[in-house]
């Protein structure tokens, strides 16, 4: 069995940038928490065999947009008192590449379950060990509608469907 590496909620985070015609919208969120088991050695060897299994939670309560009317907004447009939590579940990461110096690229795949729907999602990312601590990070574009959101309105300006997602996450060894 791979190690098993425990999040950081209070170091990681997801950035979620929402592109319009007149203004883009980024809202972090910071309530992460969950587990990743890894094989570092085969993770930094580039190995394709590398054991890898991840549950991320994000709490959609705890966001911030930039100001108290855009928190409001997307409280209200994203029913996040009803749908509170999102969750990520890493199925498998594919085109596993060393960097050198404990640190790999790779392929996400995995999918997030939230507003009683799942939606397959894959990444690009890379991760680095450092001692007991585990540092990744990945890029991908979600369409919102795959959850039954209406990507949310601003005064006059509609956010496009299709977001640009970051995750960082920061974990340390357990035990």
């Amino acid at each position: 069995m791979s190690p098993r590496y425990v999040i950081d909620g209070a170091a990681s985070r997801v950035v979620v940038r929402a592109r319009s015609n007149i203004h883009d919208t980024e809202t972090r969120w910071m309530g992460l928490s969950g587990a990743i088991d890894a094989d570092a050695d085969a993770l930094v060897a580039g190995s394709a065999a590398a054991e890898v299994a991840a549950e991320v939670a994000v709490d959609m309560t705890r966001h911030d947009a930039g100001d108290f009317l855009r928190n409001r907004k997307l409280r209200k447009d994203l029913e996040v008192e009803r749908f509170r939590e999102a969750r990520f579940r890493l199925d498998r990461l594919r085109d596993v590449v060393a960097r050198g110096g404990g640190s790999f690229a790779a392929a996400a795949e995995g999918a997030i379950a939230w507003h009683g729907r799942e939606v397959a999602v894959t990444a690009a990312g890379e991760g680095a060990f450092a001692g007991d601590e585990l540092r990744a990070s990945a890029r991908f574009e979600l369409d919102v509608r795959g959850f039954g959101v209406e990507p949310p309105r601003f005064l006059m300006f509609r956010v496009e469907d299709v977001v640009a997602v970051e995750v960082v996450l920061v974990a340390r060894r357990r035990g």
